[in-house]
């Protein structure tokens, strides 16, 4: 059974906030590799994370919407994720395939939606928005990616991630303003980056 959220993200070279102006000084950034397969369409890709093979398909272009200052383009993704065998290949098979490894850095937070005051909890709940800021190490050097991904309900999706998306950017002090031309989803990304 796929996954349906709703999606914003922009990709850029310079670090657009502190990390911990949103995560706080204590928040220690989640660490792993992912292996992309090679993009050939923006609105399909493939990944290994962690022992699962994920795959998403753009469903549709919401809207360009503009909060906060930032102004970037929501997307509806559907995502399927299986779990391979314990023997799955390895690194070392997928180096010189075309498969692209890409070191992350991750601060993430999950807002709940559920209610008026918006939440921080511990993990996805019925309704709600992940905020994430991470650092990617690719063989084209060093990128940032901003993204917000709603889910929950289908009516809940598009005001979850406008209300984290400007309670989150709307309190940040200071931070690079991020602009149409940077948001796009990670297979976009991958096709102008390769």
């Amino acid at each position: 059974m796929p996954i349906t959220t709703y999606e914003i993200r922009w990709f850029v070279r310079e670090l657009p906030f502190a990390p911990d102006t949103v995560f706080g000084r204590e928040t220690v950034p989640e660490e792993r590799t992912d292996w992309y397969a090679p993009a050939g369409d923006p609105g399909t890709g493939t990944k290994l994370r962690e022992g699962r093979l994920e795959t998403k398909l753009r469903t549709d272009i919401i809207e360009h919407v503009d909060v906060a200052g930032c102004r970037g383009v929501m997307e509806r993704w559907q995502k399927w994720s299986v779990v391979l065998a314990e023997e799955g290949p390895g690194e070392d098979l997928l180096l010189g395939t075309g498969w692209i490894p890409i070191r992350k850095r991750r601060w993430l937070q999950v807002w709940s939606t559920e209610h008026e005051e918006l939440l921080i909890v511990n993990e996805r709940i019925g309704e709600g928005a992940l905020f994430e800021l991470t650092e990617l190490d690719t063989p084209d050097g060093t990128w940032w990616t901003v993204g917000l991904e709603a889910f929950g309900p289908e009516g809940t999706r598009r005001p979850s991630l406008e209300r984290v998306m400007s309670h989150v950017l709307g309190h940040l002090p200071a931070h690079r303003s991020l602009g149409e031309p940077e948001s796009m989803g990670y297979p976009s990304w991958l096709i102008r980056s390769a």
